[in-house]
C-alpha cells in the first residue's frame, strides 16, 4: 500500500510539473482550428504556469493574433482553491472595409440590397469575470468602445451615410442578473437619401424585456427636431412615438423636395406621429402639424409652380382656384402657413393647408387667405402638400 500511495503521489507530480508544457499547444491548437473555420489564419501563444492565488493554483495568459491584420486579444486566467478570475482585453483597433480581415467576414454576409458600402473607425474591448470564497457565483463586465465611425452605401437606389458615430455599450452581471449601462449615442453627421441631419444625440436605456430612449434629437434644415421617453420592445422595435419640429428652416426644407423650384423664408415648428414597423425597418408617417412662427413674415418665390398645379389638378381643384395659387406663389409674403394632416382608416387621410399672406405681381399687391382640403390615400396627400410631381389622383372637397 505504501509503496502504491508513493506511486500515485508521483504520478501526480509528474502530470502536474506537465500540465504548463502540454497544456498549452492544445489550446493553441484548437483556437487556430476554430479561427481557421471562418476562412482565416491566426497566431496564437498560450503560457499556463504554477502560481499562488489564496493557496496553490494555476496561471496563464493567451494572445490571439489575426495574420495580415491589426486585430489581436489578449487574456489571463487564474484559479485556485474554488476560486477563478478572467480578464480579456483588445485596444481600440481601427478598422475599414479595406481591411482583409473584415472584407473575408463581410463576403459571408447576405446584403444583396447594398451596394457602395464603405466604412471605417475603430473599436475596443475589455471584460473581466470572477469568482470569490466571498462571492461564490460569477461576477462579470463588459465595455466595448466604438469611436469616429464613418459608412455610407447605396441601398436600393438611395445613398445613405452616417460620420463621427460615437459609443459605449457596456453591461455588467452576477449570476444571472444582467444589467445593461445607459448608452449615451453621438452622430456627427447622418445623411439619409439627401436629407442631411447633423448633432445627433440619444440617451437609451435598456434591460432584457425593454428599450427606452429617454431622449433623442438631431439638428436639420436650420432647426432641431426630437422625441422623448419612447418605449421599444427589443423583440419588434415596433413603437408609435411624436417627433417635435423647432425653428426648421421652410426653404433649406422645401428645397429638398423634387417640383420647388425657387427660394423661401421662415420658420416652421409643429408635431409629427411617426410609426416603427417591420422590426424597426421602416418609418411610417402619421398625423402631422406643422405652422409658421406666429407674427413673423416668411417669403415665398416661386419661379416655376407649375409642379405644384399639376399636381393640384390631380386632386380636382378648379382652374381658378390653380391659377390664384400659381399666381400667389410667384411673390408672397406669409403671415400664416399651416400643414395639418390627419389619418383615417386604413390608407385614407385628410391634408388642410392653410396660407395668409400678401402676393405681389408688379406693382400690385393683394391680400391672401387660401385653404385647401385634400381627401385621399397618404402617399399622394404628401406628394400634394408639398409640390411633388408624383403621378396620383384625389379629391378636393
Amino acid at each position: 500500500m505504501k509503496r502504491l500511495l508513493i506511486g500515485l503521489t508521483a504520478i501526480v507530480f509528474v502530470v502536474a510539473a506537465l500540465l504548463p508544457a502540454v497544456v498549452p499547444p492544445a489550446i493553441e491548437r484548437i483556437v487556430r482550428s476554430k479561427i481557421a473555420d471562418f476562412g482565416l489564419k491566426a497566431y496564437v501563444k498560450a503560457n499556463l504556469d504554477w502560481g499562488w492565488r489564496n493557496g496553490p493554483g494555476l496561471a496563464g495568459t493567451i494572445r490571439i493574433a489575426l495574420a495580415d491584420s491589426p486585430w489581436c486579444v489578449r487574456a489571463t486566467f487564474g484559479a485556485s482553491c474554488c476560486e477563478w478570475e478572467a480578464s480579456v482585453k483588445m485596444d481600440e483597433t481601427e478598422f475599414s472595409e479595406t481591411d482583409p480581415t473584415v472584407a473575408r467576414l463581410l463576403k459571408q454576409l447576405p446584403l444583396p440590397a447594398v451596394s457602395n458600402l464603405t466604412f471605417s473607425g475603430s473599436i475596443g474591448l475589455s471584460a473581466h469575470a470572477e469568482r470569490t470564497f466571498r462571492k461564490p457565483v460569477a461576477v462579470w463586465s463588459v465595455r466595448v468602445p466604438v469611436r469616429n465611425l464613418t459608412a455610407g452605401a447605396t441601398i436600393g437606389e438611395k445613398a445613405y451615410g452616417l460620420s463621427g458615430l460615437s459609443v459605449t455599450p457596456a453591461a455588467s452581471g452576477i449570476a444571472d442578473h444582467l444589467d445593461i449601462a445607459p448608452v449615451f449615442l453621438r452622430i456627427s453627421a447622418i445623411d439619409i437619401a439627401g436629407f442631411a441631419f447633423t448633432n445627433f444625440t440619444a440617451s437609451i436605456r435598456a434591460s432584457e424585456k425593454s428599450l427606452l430612449v429617454t431622449e433623442a434629437s438631431a439638428a436639420v434644415c436650420g432647426g432641431k427636431i426630437s422625441f422623448y421617453s419612447v418605449f421599444l420592445d427589443p423583440k419588434t422595435l415596433n413603437a408609435g412615438f411624436t417627433l417635435f419640429v423647432d425653428d426648421v428652416d421652410a426653404g433649406e426644407t422645401l428645397r429638398h423636395f423634387n417640383g420647388f423650384r425657387g427660394e423661401a423664408s421662415g420658420k416652421l415648428h409643429g408635431k409629427i406621429k411617426l410609426f416603427a414597423k417591420e422590426g424597426g425597418k421602416a418609418l411610417r408617417l402619421g398625423d402631422a402639424f406643422l405652422y409658421s412662427t406666429p407674427g413673423e413674415i416668411g417669403k415665398i418665390r416661386m419661379a416655376d409652380a407649375t409642379p405644384v398645379t399639376e399636381n393640384l389638378a390631380l386632386a380636382g381643384i378648379d382652374d381658378t382656384t390653380r391659377a390664384n395659387v400659381a399666381n400667389a406663389l410667384t411673390d408672397l409674403d406669409y403671415s400664416v402657413l399651416k400643414l395639418n394632416l390627419r389619418r383615417g382608416t386604413g390608407k385614407s387621410a385628410t391634408l388642410s393647408v392653410n396660407l395668409n399672406g400678401t402676393a405681389t405681381r408688379g406693382r400690385t399687391s393683394v391680400p391672401v387667405n387660401l385653404t385647401l382640403n385634400f381627401n385621399g390615400e397618404l402617399e399622394q396627400l404628401i406628394n400634394t402638400g408639398l409640390g411633388l410631381s408624383a403621378q396620383t389622383k384625389g379629391k378636393s372637397k
